[in-house]
């Protein structure tokens, strides 16, 4: 064997974290607390903690962070330990009310970019700004007018990116108003990397497209418009392309 054999390398240690014993450790404690009974009068005095209380608690709150005791149990739904799991949430908590339990922050994969594709709004952006440059680059035009093509030209690049950002807090404000009108107040993320990084949840998904269907397009402040085509089809008909809202805007 050669000294770079794998079998003479010696084994990494494993560091990723050890949940198991990290909840072990935090119910653990949890079980050795105490609570005050009868505050403030003659009979006041100490118990241990509701240990079955705070369990149900903390396995109501993981199945309402995960979107679901379905999504929770879905390693081995149909084994004697998932149904003890899934009468525990049931009997904590009407199934209409889980998400009221959550403590973690919905958090929604957010590709802008690729929303803007499918509403057709990246190729008008596209179709427009190269007309744009190529405008720019006429040898025809005089000094006033190249200038002018020029100030359109980064105006509709200027434009894009604006939407784009715009676009990113109406979808926010459009979960945020989901939620509330659901009873929940966890906070809402943006993550920006890619989806197959993220743990897929159903309700998250759920939410995505509620936002994609009801979130204000920044140059109509109104839903996307897919009676005739797609969204980029309707601004052409309003006449509120790139070119144009870029024109109006020098």
């Amino acid at each position: 064997m050669s000294a770079t054999d794998p079998a003479l390398t010696p084994a990494q240690p494993d560091t990723r974290p050890d949940y198991i014993a990290q909840a072990i450790a935090a119910l653990t404690a949890a079980a050795r607390t105490t609570r005050t009974i009868g505050a403030g009068t003659d009979n006041e005095h100490t118990e241990p903690a509701d240990f079955g209380e705070i369990a149900c608690h903390v396995i109501t709150s993981v199945a309402a962070n995960l979107g679901g005791v379905d999504t929770l149990l879905a390693g081995r739904p149909g084994s004697w330990e998932a149904d003890y799991v899934r009468q525990i949430v049931h009997s904590t908590t009407p199934e209409d009310e889980l998400l009221t339990w959550r403590t973690e922050p919905v958090r929604m994969h957010l590709d802008i970019e690729g929303v803007f594709y499918d509403f057709g709004l990246e190729q008008l952006w596209d179709e427009e700004s190269g007309q744009a440059i190529k405008h720019e680059q006429d040898d025809s035009l005089t000094e006033e007018q190249v200038a002018r093509a020029d100030a359109i030209a980064a105006s509709i690049d200027r434009l894009w990116k604006q939407d784009q950002a715009a676009y990113r807090e109406a979808y926010l404000a459009s979960i945020r108003h989901e939620l509330t009108r659901r009873g929940l107040t966890v906070e809402v993320e943006a993550i920006d990397e890619p989806a197959d990084t993220l743990t897929w949840e159903p309700f998250a998904d759920e939410l995505h497209e509620l936002a994609r269907k009801n979130t204000p397009l920044p140059m109509t402040g109104e839903a996307p418009d897919w009676t005739e085509g797609t969204p980029a089809d309707a601004l052409r008909r309003a006449g509120l392309t790139y070119t144009a809202r870029a024109q109006d805007a020098i």
